[in-house]
Order: structure tokens, then sequence, then C-alpha cells
């Protein structure tokens, strides 16, 4: 997480207006959930990713790291997808592997591979796509275009809190477990269990005590004003948005040839 935000703000294209940004990704994105075209799928995966590594100078092996996480999420799924259980005297007619266990069998079908594959393709491509957004732009810019969008105040507040929490509680998780890993804090299982527990309960209270802060601030401006009023200087650039317009052209032509 603390990677990946800073990425966002050492990122070749973070003075790329966020409109251009939010653009291409969505556009990619869109046309690979609503069509569920496994070419499409495939084309959005290569032009991110290699958006991602090429254009925004993110490296390639991080960038891969980055797609381990997603993808054992996604892993656990297809396994529950892919792998069916029914009685024993179910007739499955596009079975390609069976055992029977008591009076029931576990098969996997050939329908239910094309739909894990389909699956697959489909989410690393959407992934793709939001790694591209959140590794090129920062969280003043995403707020920015949250603001464009009238969305409520409240809400744009909550995802900018929530946000910064995540990074304040993780660095404190990381110090709190150095310190614990300093004193043998996880030598054996049971005082892991003790470490693991005085941690949580560590990160409970800070996250009290920043949320306490947070509303003495918020009471010390009188809470009648928005935390977030942000006003961005950049430029719209035409080629990146002939490049989104032919992305969409494109995009659609594709989907009605395939």
């Amino acid at each position: 997480m603390l990677k990946i935000d800073d990425y966002a703000y050492s990122s070749v294209l973070k003075d790329v207006h966020p409109v251009e940004k939010v653009g291409f990704a969505f556009a990619f994105l869109l046309f690979t959930i609503i069509t569920k075209n496994m070419f499409i799928a495939f084309i959005t995966f290569f032009v991110m990713s290699i958006t991602i590594v090429l254009a925004a100078k993110i490296s390639l092996v991080q960038y891969i790291k980055f797609l381990f996480l997603p993808s054992f999420f996604l892993f656990s799924s297809v396994i529950a997808i892919i792998v069916s259980i029914a009685p024993v005297n179910s007739v499955i007619t596009d079975a390609i592997w069976n055992i029977e266990m008591g009076a029931w069998q576990i098969y996997i079908s050939l329908s239910n591979l094309k739909q894990a594959y389909h699956l697959s393709a489909t989410v690393i491509a959407s992934v793709s796509c939001l790694y591209f957004l959140i590794l090129t732009t920062p969280l003043n810019q995403l707020i920015w275009i949250l603001q464009k969008v009238k969305l409520p105040t409240l809400f744009i507040e909550l995802v900018a809190l929530t946000y910064r929490f995540i990074f304040v509680l993780l660095d404190k998780m990381h110090e709190i477990y150095l310190a614990q890993s300093s004193r043998l804090g996880y030598k054996n299982y049971r005082v892991w269990i003790i470490s693991a527990a005085q941690l949580i309960v560590s990160l409970f209270i800070k996250s009290i005590q920043s949320a306490k802060e947070v509303q003495i601030a918020i009471e010390s401006r009188s809470g009648g004003e928005g935390l977030y009023e942000i006003e961005l200087n950049l430029n719209y650039n035409r080629l990146h948005c002939a490049t989104i317009f032919f992305s969409m052209t494109g995009l659609f032509t594709l989907t009605i040839l395939t």
C-alpha cells in the first residue's frame, strides 16, 4: 500500500490531467466488463500493462508483485467455480474429471472451465485498469475528480480520510511489529497469538486517537466547511484526448467484429 502511494506521487504521468487518465482507464474498463469479450480483455490488459511499465515508468517486477494480491483472491474464487458437487446418480454431460465419495461425486466440467477462464481474464484486465489509475493519479487529483462529478461532500471526505487512515495504521503496525520482533514476540505459536492480539488492540487504540484528532481539527474550523477544497492548474492534452477517442472507437469496432 505504501509503495502504491509513493508511485502515484512520483509517477511520470502524475502531471497528466486526471480527467484524461480516468477517461482512458474507464473506457477500457467499461468495454471489458460490459462485453465480457476475451479478445477485448487481452487487449485491455496488454495496453494497461504497457502503459504502466513504459509510460509511467513503474518497475515490471513491482507491477507483477502488485498483481499477485488480487490473483490470490481470484484463484480461490476460480477453484469454487471449477469444482462442483452433485449426487452420484446425477448425469453430467460435459464432465472431464470426476471422483465419487459415498453418495456424492466431485467433478470438473468443460462449461465450468470456460466460465472460470472468462472470469479470470475479465478480472485481471479490470485490475490492470484500476492499477493504472491508482499508480499514476495522486489522491488530490482523485478527490478533484469526485468533486467535479458532484458527489456528496460527506462521501468524498470519508473516502479521503479512510485512504489516509490506511497508511497511518500500516505505518503504526510496522513500528509495533518491529518492536515486538526485536523482543522475540513471534518466536513460537503461543507468543505469536499474544503478540498478534496486542498488535490488534494497539491499532484499534491508534485508530480511535486519530479519529479524535480529526474531529478536533474539524470542530476547530467550526465544522461548516469541507476538509478538501482542491483546485488543479493542469491543462488538457489534445493528443491524449485523441488517444482516448480512438481507443474507444477501436474497442467498439473490435466488439462488433468479434
